[in-house]
């Protein structure tokens, strides 16, 4: 796909529809809303200090917001290593040095520890000591989505291929059939300093983010690099003051910004189903099919073409709010406690405000937020009445719930479509 320069008269700017993409992969990583576009903002700094070409500033800024654009591929080993707490796992890797066992377990205990009860205390460190071999294979599986994924989203060949070196090591240390040293792409060696820099910087300040830049300084960052770093990280983090830095970010894309065609927004859905997706065995493909469902749907119902595309494009999204949740409570087989409810509820919120900030994708996360309504007012995220739920809305939330029954689920096994269908009915009969 070819993407326009700054002189294009129309479509929308790669950069909002990247930096959306980053408030989805924060919120799988339990982190503050715009951690990823704050990476950003410190990765152009830092390579404008290292006097990086152009062309090199924008690989490292649309580098920094997908980074973690493949997060969702290693679900199953990031579950095991938190007891079923994957959400919590994905955040604590980005402080780890993976080299050092001793202050993974230090890691892994003192932030999911004082979660843990007998049985997920025996679970978690039975994975924890055996989890050598298989952190290797977990993020190479990462790497491999994200670059498919970064490429479909409009991504340079570049960034894709930076991706596959995302968090690879200078030494060469865990990951030894990746690239070491000079051999990586250096503009994925300066993203991965900043995020762990950056990460760091938010709990314990700019001395905390040096000392850890200044002991790994050889073993997992460039040394180059970490001098820079050190040399200015005063600077580099002075002016991440503001609460928000979305309109900073969006002001700092490289010129000439880049523009992709309207058309293109349904690759940026398409992804985006596949990337929320992969978040567990019992929902892959699930979006997709629902994308499919709703589609025919309103044609049936004689929507208008617009319509349906907006409708098509909340079922593609509709479970973003989705990476919030971790693993554990999709799985569980028995009632869900109160914590759990709470956070199962709100993914329908959390998805429509990723969607909300952006004027390109804003229609459709309005339509997706309300999936899991009821006419009858006992529907989440907003209880809201049936006079309050417009038509588009109504055909996702049946549509939703038919497709989930015909699929498994770790409670149930899946529904034919002829029992899917009576239950639907049954439901219409109750006026939900």
């Amino acid at each position: 796909m070819a993407l326009s320069g700054s002189g294009a008269t129309a479509g929308f700017r790669l950069a909002e529809l990247l930096a959306t993409v980053s408030l989805a992969s924060d919120l799988a990583h339990d982190v503050p809303a715009e951690s990823a576009l704050r990476d950003a903002l410190l990765a152009i700094r830092l390579g404008r200090l290292a006097g990086w070409p152009a062309q090199d500033l924008a690989d490292v800024y649309y580098l920094a917001l997908l980074y973690h654009i493949g997060c969702t591929a290693a679900v199953d080993a990031q579950s095991r290593l938190g007891a079923g707490d994957d959400v919590a796992v994905r955040r604590w890797l980005s402080e780890a040095d993976f080299s050092d066992r001793p202050e993974l377990l230090r890691i892994a205990i003192g932030r999911l520890g004082r979660q843990w009860g007998p049985v997920e205390w025996a679970r978690g460190l039975a994975a924890l000591a055996t989890a050598g071999p298989g952190i290797p294979v977990a993020f190479a599986g990462m790497a491999e989505v994200a670059a498919r994924l970064s490429s479909r989203l409009g991504a340079t060949p570049p960034v894709s291929a930076a991706l596959g070196h995302a968090y690879a090591r200078w030494d060469g240390k865990v990951f030894p059939d990746v690239a070491s040293g000079q051999g990586q792409s250096v503009i994925a060696r300066l993203v991965h300093l900043v995020h762990v820099a950056q990460t760091y910087d938010r709990a314990g300040g700019v001395e905390s983010a040096d000392t850890v830049v200044r002991e790994r300084t050889g073993g997992e960052f460039d040394p180059e690099l970490a001098r820079l770093w050190l040399g200015h990280s005063r600077e580099v983090l002075g002016s991440l003051t503001s609460e928000s830095v979305w309109d900073e970010v969006l002001a700092a894309e490289p010129e000439p910004h880049r523009l992709v065609p309207a058309s293109h927004l349904d690759t940026v859905f398409a992804a985006f189903a596949d990337f929320v997706d992969l978040k567990s065995p019992y929902t892959h493909g699930h979006s997709t099919r629902l994308a499919r469902l709703v589609e025919d749907a309103a044609g049936e119902l004689g929507m208008a073409r617009a319509d349906v595309v907006t409708l098509r494009r909340a079922a593609q999204a509709h479970d973003l709010g989705n990476l919030s949740v971790p693993n554990v409570v999709w799985s569980k087989r028995g009632s869900l406690n109160p914590a759990q409810w709470a956070r199962v509820r709100l993914h329908a919120y959390h998805t429509e405000r990723i969607l909300g900030v952006s004027d390109a994708l804003r229609g459709a996360g309005q339509v997706a937020g309300l999936h899991h309504e009821r006419l009858d007012g006992t529907g989440y995220h907003r209880e809201l009445p049936a006079v309050a739920i417009p038509l588009a809305a109504r055909v996702l939330m049946v549509a939703e719930a038919y497709q989930s029954m015909t699929e498994e689920r770790s409670w149930r096994p899946a529904m034919t479509p002829r029992d899917a269908a009576a239950e639907v009915r049954r439901e219409v009969s109750a006026r939900r």
